[in-house]
């Protein structure tokens, strides 16, 4: 793959066919936008430092009008439209200053922005490396970081340590039909078939779940498995689920911030056993473990490090012993009692 600086802009330049190139896609995820297009070609990017804006002219092209909206801490909007005939002006407008590169290859382009820690975590990253040299500890109710945004514990009053302990630290008491709480964990094997968890359970009651970072509501809805839940859009495809709640205190289309209070856990909802928060992170809207992001946020913090190895260790004995009783349990249900 081949770098471009903003400084010097080396176009790859693709045969003109005598027919327009497409413009597929555009997304943004993780401070770069990606452009999927079929013959179309990059010219000279224009920079409107007065307006903050940055130009993506591309021509041979055609395309319907896109937009964007972000949650980035520089970036307003992404939009794009046709130019002319045969150019799509892609338009991205910045909050201030900004600072990028481009990489070019066949049938895609990527521009990158290069990320600026928060104010916020550069200072919980201060505190969290102070409080290591001092051999103190630090309350804390930050998750991870993701796509330049702090994600929070999604319930109120909620510290990491805490957080650990009511979820892959935790042995429900029903460990057969509630199943673990860590992602991947099987479900429904009691029935004789396999599921696979797409979240974290975290097992508290009569606790009410925030918004883990700001974002849009996309959903307030019901279902047989889940009960109440809420999923919040967070841009760029990034959005979290919060599952198995008694009451919802938001509506569709409202902002929130991280923080604000979401819903309420108070009791079984749905096919839980006992209650409980479903919790899911899903870039590109799709479900992933969110234990690697918090080692890797967590990851000069030796106390947080050693505990979460601490509950690693106790969750693969949890596995087992479950793996155990759901066996027993199948070969009793299923055992067949002989005819007089």
């Amino acid at each position: 793959m081949k770098w471009v600086n903003k400084s010097i802009i080396t176009l790859w330049l693709f045969p003109i066919l005598g027919l327009a190139g497409q413009l597929n896609q555009v997304l943004f995820d993780n401070s770069a936008i990606t452009i999927y297009h079929n013959n179309c070609q990059l010219k000279q990017p224009i920079q409107d430092k007065q307006a903050k804006k940055l130009i993506l002219p591309i021509s041979n092209c055609i395309s319907k009008k896109g937009i964007l909206n972000t949650v980035h801490p520089n970036l307003k909007k992404i939009h794009w439209a046709q130019h002319d005939p045969l150019t799509v002006w892609i338009v991205v407008t910045f909050v201030k200053e900004y600072q990028y590169n481009i990489s070019l290859s066949p049938n895609q382009y990527k521009v990158y922005f290069p990320k600026q820690q928060s104010s916020l975590e550069d200072h919980v990253i201060k505190l969290e490396k102070q409080a290591h040299k001092i051999n103190l500890k630090i309350p804390n109710n930050i998750l991870f970081s993701l796509q330049d945004m702090l994600f929070q514990i999604p319930l109120q009053g909620m510290l990491i340590d805490e957080f650990f302990q009511r979820s892959i630290g935790f042995k429900p008491k029903n460990i057969v039909k509630d199943g673990l709480p860590h992602f991947g964990a099987k479900r429904d094997d009691w029935k004789g078939k396999t599921r696979y968890h797409k979240g974290y359970d975290i097992y508290v009651d009569k606790t009410n779940v925030i918004a883990s970072t700001q974002g849009i509501v996309t959903t307030v809805s019901k279902s047989s498995q889940a009960g109440l839940y809420v999923k919040l859009h967070h841009g760029a495809r990034l959005y979290t689920v919060y599952v198995h709640l008694k009451n919802a205190m938001v509506k569709r289309g409202q902002k929130v911030r991280r923080g604000d209070i979401i819903g309420r856990i108070d009791g079984p909802v749905g096919n839980a056993v006992a209650p409980q928060l479903h919790f899911e992170i899903k870039p590109n809207n799709r479900s992933i473990d969110p234990l690697p992001l918090i080692e890797r946020f967590y990851q000069n913090n030796n106390q947080v490090i050693k505990n979460i190895s601490k509950h690693k260790i106790s969750l693969q004995e949890f596995i087992k012993s479950r793996d155990l009783l759901v066996k027993k349990f199948l070969l009793r249900v299923n055992k067949v009692t002989p005819k007089n």
